[in-house]
Protein backbone atom coordinates (compact mmCIF):
# COMPACT_ATOMS: atom_id res chain seq x y z
CA UNK A 1 0.00 0.00 0.00
CA UNK A 2 2.48 2.25 1.06
CA UNK A 3 4.00 2.25 -2.87
CA UNK A 4 0.72 3.02 -4.28
CA UNK A 5 0.67 5.98 -2.01
CA UNK A 6 1.50 8.31 -4.83
CA UNK A 7 -1.59 6.90 -7.13
CA UNK A 8 -3.89 7.14 -4.53
CA UNK A 9 -2.82 10.71 -4.16
CA UNK A 10 -3.73 11.43 -7.69
CA UNK A 11 -6.55 10.36 -7.32
CA UNK A 12 -7.41 12.74 -4.81
CA UNK A 13 -7.98 9.37 -2.18
CA UNK A 14 -6.51 9.94 1.49
CA UNK A 15 -6.19 6.31 3.46
CA UNK A 16 -6.36 6.11 6.96
CA UNK A 17 -5.54 2.96 9.13
CA UNK A 18 -7.99 1.83 11.91
CA UNK A 19 -7.03 -0.35 14.30
CA UNK A 20 -8.00 -1.80 17.76
CA UNK A 21 -4.30 -2.03 19.17
CA UNK A 22 -3.54 0.43 22.32
CA UNK A 23 -2.76 3.68 20.78
CA UNK A 24 1.08 2.94 22.54
CA UNK A 25 1.51 -0.10 20.71
CA UNK A 26 0.31 1.73 17.31
CA UNK A 27 2.94 4.73 17.95
CA UNK A 28 5.53 2.06 18.23
CA UNK A 29 4.20 0.23 15.09
CA UNK A 30 4.10 3.83 12.91
CA UNK A 31 8.00 4.50 14.00
CA UNK A 32 8.75 0.98 13.29
CA UNK A 33 6.91 1.04 9.45
CA UNK A 34 7.03 4.84 8.16
CA UNK A 35 3.43 4.60 7.52
CA UNK A 36 2.63 7.72 5.11
CA UNK A 37 -1.06 7.51 6.65
CA UNK A 38 -2.69 8.09 9.68
CA UNK A 39 -3.11 5.37 11.77
CA UNK A 40 -6.17 5.70 14.56
CA UNK A 41 -6.82 3.08 17.70
CA UNK A 42 -10.14 1.84 18.32
CA UNK A 43 -9.95 -0.21 21.38
CA UNK A 44 -13.40 -0.32 21.65
CA UNK A 45 -13.82 -1.78 18.23
CA UNK A 46 -17.04 0.35 18.19
CA UNK A 47 -15.98 0.86 13.77
CA UNK A 48 -15.23 -2.75 13.36
CA UNK A 49 -18.68 -3.46 14.58
CA UNK A 50 -19.53 -0.26 12.59
CA UNK A 51 -18.52 -1.99 9.51
CA UNK A 52 -19.50 -5.57 10.34
CA UNK A 53 -16.48 -7.06 10.86
CA UNK A 54 -17.21 -9.85 13.17
CA UNK A 55 -14.51 -12.62 14.67
CA UNK A 56 -12.85 -15.19 12.28
CA UNK A 57 -13.22 -18.64 12.92
CA UNK A 58 -10.18 -20.48 14.00
CA UNK A 59 -10.29 -22.60 10.65
CA UNK A 60 -9.90 -19.29 8.33
CA UNK A 61 -6.88 -17.81 10.84
CA UNK A 62 -5.18 -20.74 10.82
CA UNK A 63 -6.01 -21.80 6.88
CA UNK A 64 -3.13 -22.96 4.34
CA UNK A 65 -3.21 -19.50 3.39
CA UNK A 66 -2.72 -17.46 6.17
CA UNK A 67 0.22 -19.64 7.08
CA UNK A 68 1.65 -19.61 3.60
CA UNK A 69 1.63 -15.95 3.76
CA UNK A 70 3.44 -16.13 6.47
CA UNK A 71 5.95 -18.65 5.53
CA UNK A 72 6.21 -16.53 2.70
CA UNK A 73 6.94 -13.40 5.09
CA UNK A 74 9.42 -14.97 7.18
CA UNK A 75 11.41 -16.23 3.88
CA UNK A 76 11.28 -12.30 2.58
CA UNK A 77 12.89 -11.44 6.20
CA UNK A 78 10.24 -8.85 6.88
CA UNK A 79 10.50 -7.28 9.86
CA UNK A 80 8.70 -8.53 12.52
CA UNK A 81 7.76 -6.94 16.08
CA UNK A 82 5.95 -8.20 19.10
CA UNK A 83 3.59 -5.15 19.94
CA UNK A 84 2.00 -7.43 22.16
CA UNK A 85 -0.70 -10.44 22.12
CA UNK A 86 -3.48 -9.23 19.65
CA UNK A 87 -6.26 -10.24 19.16
CA UNK A 88 -5.86 -12.64 16.05
CA UNK A 89 -9.52 -13.92 15.63
CA UNK A 90 -10.13 -10.42 14.83
CA UNK A 91 -11.70 -9.56 11.48
CA UNK A 92 -10.71 -6.36 9.34
CA UNK A 93 -11.60 -4.91 6.02
CA UNK A 94 -11.02 -2.24 3.48
CA UNK A 95 -13.69 0.34 2.87
CA UNK A 96 -13.97 3.10 0.70
CA UNK A 97 -15.80 5.81 2.00
CA UNK A 98 -17.20 9.22 0.42
CA UNK A 99 -16.99 12.69 1.84
CA UNK A 100 -20.76 12.19 2.88
CA UNK A 101 -19.95 8.90 4.70
CA UNK A 102 -21.31 6.86 2.57
CA UNK A 103 -19.58 3.20 1.88
CA UNK A 104 -18.85 3.26 -2.02
CA UNK A 105 -16.76 -0.09 -1.77
CA UNK A 106 -16.35 -3.00 1.19
CA UNK A 107 -14.11 -5.58 1.74
CA UNK A 108 -14.33 -7.81 4.42
CA UNK A 109 -11.26 -10.19 4.83
CA UNK A 110 -11.90 -14.27 4.83
CA UNK A 111 -8.61 -14.69 6.48
CA UNK A 112 -6.05 -12.72 8.23
CA UNK A 113 -3.85 -12.57 4.78
CA UNK A 114 -6.94 -11.33 2.40
CA UNK A 115 -6.66 -8.18 1.49
CA UNK A 116 -7.56 -6.85 -1.81
CA UNK A 117 -4.27 -5.57 -3.56
CA UNK A 118 -3.38 -2.12 -3.74
CA UNK A 119 -3.96 -2.33 -7.52
CA UNK A 120 -8.00 -3.63 -6.80
CA UNK A 121 -8.96 -0.84 -4.66
CA UNK A 122 -7.24 1.71 -7.43
CA UNK A 123 -9.12 0.01 -10.21
CA UNK A 124 -12.45 0.14 -7.99
CA UNK A 125 -11.88 3.87 -6.91
CA UNK A 126 -11.82 4.43 -11.07
CA UNK A 127 -14.82 2.24 -11.87
CA UNK A 128 -16.85 4.35 -9.45
CA UNK A 129 -15.60 7.59 -10.91
CA UNK A 130 -16.66 6.04 -14.26
CA UNK A 131 -20.24 5.83 -12.62
CA UNK A 132 -20.47 9.43 -11.19
CA UNK A 133 -19.60 8.95 -7.44
CA UNK A 134 -16.80 11.40 -6.63
CA UNK A 135 -15.91 14.46 -3.89
CA UNK A 136 -16.24 17.96 -5.55
CA UNK A 137 -12.50 17.58 -5.55
CA UNK A 138 -13.02 14.96 -7.65
CA UNK A 139 -11.79 11.96 -6.26
CA UNK A 140 -13.28 9.21 -3.85
CA UNK A 141 -12.70 10.86 -0.15
CA UNK A 142 -11.05 8.13 1.64
CA UNK A 143 -10.22 4.26 2.03
CA UNK A 144 -10.33 3.42 6.01
CA UNK A 145 -8.30 0.35 6.53
CA UNK A 146 -9.92 -1.79 9.62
Amino acid sequence: MKSAKPEFDRRAVSIAVISFADPAKLSRYQNDHNWPFPIFSDPSRSSYESFGLGRLPWFRVFSAKTLWFYLRSLRARDRWHRYGTDDIYQGGGDFLIDRNGNVLFAYRNRNPADRPTAAKLLQDIDRLRERGFSNPSGGVEKSARA
